[in-house]
């Protein structure tokens, strides 16, 4: 709690938690809601590239990780229905609506295209969708860093294709345009 003075680490103890894992990502939606996705699980001996995605909710008395059964939906509009694969390294978006957006990272072969995939952990039956938007977006890349300005402007730096590092790449996706952000 940066709220406090003195802010102190603690623990969050839960009877059951996802395989371990790193390269992963952490959203939070819903205020108290956290969405983790993907990275690199270990399951035994076994490291797999995961296209997983997890919740737990820190308001709750006894906070407990549960898996989200995630399935592709039919292609609503520019919203076509797909389930990413699985992957670490990628960077993962919170919208003020408590959508997610997923992009990049290391998945299985080095040429993959530049998708946003698009996921509301809230939804009863949550869904992946991809995001069709023009312009010319970032190499498809891992390692790289994103941050969000002003709510509807997400910014994607670097990372690495596999075949070079794009460092100096600066990325911009405006979700909103200059008009809906006045009002």
């Amino acid at each position: 709690d940066l709220t406090t003075d003195k802010p102190t680490w603690k623990e969050i103890p839960t009877s059951w938690a996802p395989p371990s894992r790193l390269g992963h990502s952490l959203s939070v939606y819903g205020r108290t809601k956290i969405l983790m996705f993907g990275g690199l699980a270990k399951s035994g001996n076994l490291r797999l590239r995961s296209g997983e995605a997890y919740t737990i909710d820190l308001e709750d008395e006894e906070p407990q990780w549960r898996q989200l059964d995630c399935s592709a939906f039919t292609s609503v509009g520019s919203q076509n229905a797909v389930v990413p694969p699985p992957r670490l390294d990628h960077v993962a978006v919170s919208m003020p609506c408590g959508r997610i957006i997923i992009f990049g990272g290391s998945i299985a072969g080095l040429h993959s295209p530049s998708q946003l995939f698009l996921l509301d952990p809230s939804e009863e039956k949550p869904s992946w969708r991809t995001l069709n938007v023009p312009g010319q977006p970032p190499k498809f890349a891992w390692g790289h860093s994103t941050c969000v300005v002003g709510g509807t402007r997400v910014l994607v730096l670097g990372g690495h294709t596999g075949e070079e590092w794009i460092l100096n790449e600066l990325h911009e996706l405006c979700l909103a345009s200059r008009q809906d952000s006045d009002s």
